[in-house]
């Protein structure tokens, strides 16, 4: 094509961390290939390794793949964002590509003596200064302990080489009695998602009623979820108790915490913790389980039928990676 005509190449150039360096259309230059929602034609081309295409329109598209729900923020697959500013981040089809942005380098001990690695001020990357005696130009304006990046601080917790991602417990399967919640998370050693259980109770399923599979010291309701002219938000247990599980109990004993039960409301957990049980059995070794303890309950409306989020209700659905 005429755009092709030539081939006369600049330097080759020295693009961003998490840009990738490839052959432009013509296979002629190196150039940097262009990214989500850039200009784009025959010559410059979009970044390919990360499922990108030249839309007619001659703009950069995604090719369609799973978002990425990171630090309480939707990306677009293909998306390239900076979590701080030290790293660069892609999202590919629901994973996460990360590089660091500051690149490390060597001292200069050939040119320096006694080198010393400082951290301008409004600068977010260390760099290599020389010193005399140990101390440094007074001319240069060292940046503060805290707040040397971004800011706000990002709601982004990185382990070594691995960025953690860890998605909301779903609700508990079940309105009443013992049920279970789930996650899914990659803060373990080998940093891949794995899926995460705990066991929970928001209620006991009464009065008058037996939570045997709750606790196995009393087997009635003890105490009202619901009072005569007003409702009671939580509800503390009024001793403490053992909780069973397929005929195991537990080591120690516990006084949980429960949401009541208000009129033309739906109450559940605001706040909880998660804890880890020991059970012990009769016939068998002992085991542990993830358990969500409450520690405070909040009350709303209640959806209706007729409300178009009514099948999604108290439940955590954050995207296709869930």
């Amino acid at each position: 094509s005429r755009e092709c005509r030539g081939c006369s190449c600049p330097p080759t150039p020295s693009c961003p961390p998490g840009v990738s360096l490839i052959m432009d259309g013509c296979g002629c230059c190196k150039i940097c290939a262009q990214q989500l929602h850039q200009v784009c034609d025959i010559r410059m081309v979009c970044d390919v390794h990360k499922g990108l295409y030249c839309s007619r329109g001659g703009v950069c598209k995604a090719s369609p793949g799973v978002a990425c729900y990171v630090g309480n923020q939707w990306y677009e697959n293909g998306e390239l964002y900076r979590p701080n500013c030290k790293v660069t981040c892609t999202c590919m089809d629901g994973d996460i590509a990360c590089m660091p942005t500051c690149m490390p380098t060597k001292p200069p001990t050939r040119e320096c003596s006694v080198p010393r690695l400082i951290h301008r001020r409004g600068q977010c990357c260390e760099e290599w200064v020389c010193s005399h005696n140990g101390r440094i130009d007074p001319s240069i304006k060292l940046a503060r302990h805290e707040g040397m990046c971004a800011k706000p601080k990002p709601a982004v917790t990185f382990r070594e080489n691995c960025m953690v991602q860890t998605t909301k417990w779903t609700a508990c399967s079940k309105t009443c009695g013992l049920g279970s919640s789930n996650r899914v998370s990659n803060d373990n050693s080998e940093c891949k998602l794995k899926k995460e259980m705990r066991l929970c109770n928001l209620r006991p399923c009464g009065p008058p009623s037996t939570f045997a599979t709750v606790s196995s010291i009393t087997s009635t309701f003890p105490f009202s979820l619901q009072r005569r002219r007003s409702c009671k938000k939580t509800v503390r247990h009024n001793r403490r108790v053992r909780f069973s599980l397929s005929g195991c109990r537990s080591k120690a004993t516990y006084r949980p915490k429960y949401c009541g039960t208000c009129p033309g409301k739906c109450c559940g957990p605001k706040v909880t913790k998660t804890i880890k049980v020991i059970f012990e059995c009769e016939s068998g070794p002992d085991f542990a389980k993830n358990m969500m303890l409450i520690k405070k309950c909040s009350c709303e409306r209640c959806p209706t039928r007729s409300d178009f989020f009514f099948t999604s209700y108290n439940r955590a659905m954050l995207g296709d990676m869930v």
